[in-house]
């Protein structure tokens, strides 16, 4: 009988190296003598690449795993131009979205005067603010989106707003960070770098994590010295040697700067621009800056005594920033 015979069986455990080398597919075929012997492994895929090079390459190919020569891939499409930046007039009309500005978050203690309140807002205060501003279909973005839109025009969520946090307290790592993750907000916390490390304000450590929870991490100078009473010497330690340092705390560009109790003027403005702030945040005291009005982005200072109808007053799109 000279046909191949199928075998069943499976490989042995080892030990017998002659064996070890058959190839155990089950196939046997014959031999001069009539018996059945076992094939090989190099013998069958010798055989098969024989029989694959008379059929052409791209059998050989699928034995080998390896692609076959075929037809070439169509030519892919072009890359989408990028966004041109706005005009300063259409950056003006964009700037709509209101931008939320908090402090410290913690409870009062009985040192806190009645200057210092405003600026406290107590963790439950906050959770309530925020949760009333997502039931009224608030969709809170980050600040690199907001500034997309502003700059380059690209959409933003219906009813959207920005959330931020100045000056890099401790509380905004302890008591805000939780708030956010559990709720889904973004935020944009605006970091005075003299602090860091100290006790009561935020750590390296802790900038690097609400960075890595997806926060945004932008600049809010070196000790919180208003930008309308600098020197020359001032603007690198004020400006460019803060905006360096955070970014080797994140690891990546940091171009969003906030001015300190949102004060400016006409001077400051090439100089923050030099120093690589793609954007500036002030409040609301002042309009923005007719030819620059990326670098003067108006922010709305929130209270702890608004109460839910209040806040979406003030966030509303037709009441941008004031």
């Amino acid at each position: 009988m000279s046909a191949v015979v199928p075998r069943a069986g499976i490989p042995p455990a080892g030990g017998d190296t002659r064996t070890d080398e058959l190839l155990w597919s089950g196939a046997t075929a014959t031999v001069g003598s009539g018996k059945l012997c076992p094939v090989r492994r190099r013998d069958l895929l010798t055989a098969a690449l024989c029989c694959a090079a008379l059929s052409g390459c791209s059998a050989v190919d699928r034995l080998r795993g390896t692609p076959s020569a075929a037809a070439p891939a169509a030519p892919s499409a072009p890359p989408a131009a990028r966004p041109t930046p706005g005009t300063p007039a259409e950056i003006a009309a964009r700037s709509t979205v209101p931008v939320l500005c908090y402090h410290q978050v913690r409870e009062y203690t009985a040192a806190d005067g009645a200057g210092a309140r405003p600026l406290i807002c107590p963790p439950a205060v906050l959770q309530r603010q925020l949760e009333g501003m997502l039931a009224a279909g608030m969709q809170p973005v980050t600040g690199e989106a907001f500034v997309d839109h502003l700059q380059l025009g690209t959409p933003l969520a219906d009813n959207a707003v920005l959330v931020s946090f100045d000056d890099a307290s401790g509380g905004q790592y302890t008591n805000a960070l939780p708030i956010l993750q559990r709720l889904g907000v973004p935020a944009t916390f605006f970091v005075m770098t003299v602090v860091l490390d100290r006790p009561n304000w935020l750590s390296r450590d802790d900038v690097r994590a609400l960075d890595a929870a997806g926060m945004t991490i932008a600049s809010h100078t070196w000790d919180h010295h208003p930008v309308t009473r600098y020197g020359e010497k001032d603007w690198a330690t004020q400006l460019v040697k803060p905006r360096e340092q955070l970014e080797q705390i994140v690891g990546h560009g940091v171009d969003l700067f906030a001015y300190p109790y949102g004060l400016w003027n006409q001077a400051a403005l090439p100089h923050v621009q030099a120093a690589g702030y793609r954007a500036a945040f002030q409040l609301t005291e002042q309009p923005q800056d007719a030819r620059l009005p990326l670098l003067t982005v108006r922010r709305v200072l929130t209270l702890p005594t608004w109460d839910v109808p209040t806040l979406l007053a003030r966030v509303s799109r037709n009441h941008p920033a004031g």
